[in-house]
């Protein structure tokens, strides 16, 4: 399977991303930017780090634009 790409930062704009699991905690996952510190959204998953890591880029990618925001009126 390919790996799938993250999204850059949406407030800085970088491509320094990793996976980050919180502290603690084995269970729940976010990306985040190695650069200004956003946290993305948090997934939980219990049994896989794998499955873990590609929920919380799932998440990471699907936020939406800020541009778009009210543009469905």
């Amino acid at each position: 399977m390919a790996k799938t790409k993250l999204k850059p930062c949406p407030f800085c704009e970088s491509d320094k991303l990793k996976p980050w699991r919180m502290l603690g905690s084995p269970r729940f996952y976010q990306i985040m930017c190695t650069s200004c510190g956003t946290l993305g959204p948090m997934f939980e998953e219990y049994d896989s780090l794998k499955k873990g890591t590609e929920g919380s880029i799932a998440l990471w990618n699907k936020r939406g634009s800020i541009f778009n925001v009210g543009s469905e009126r």
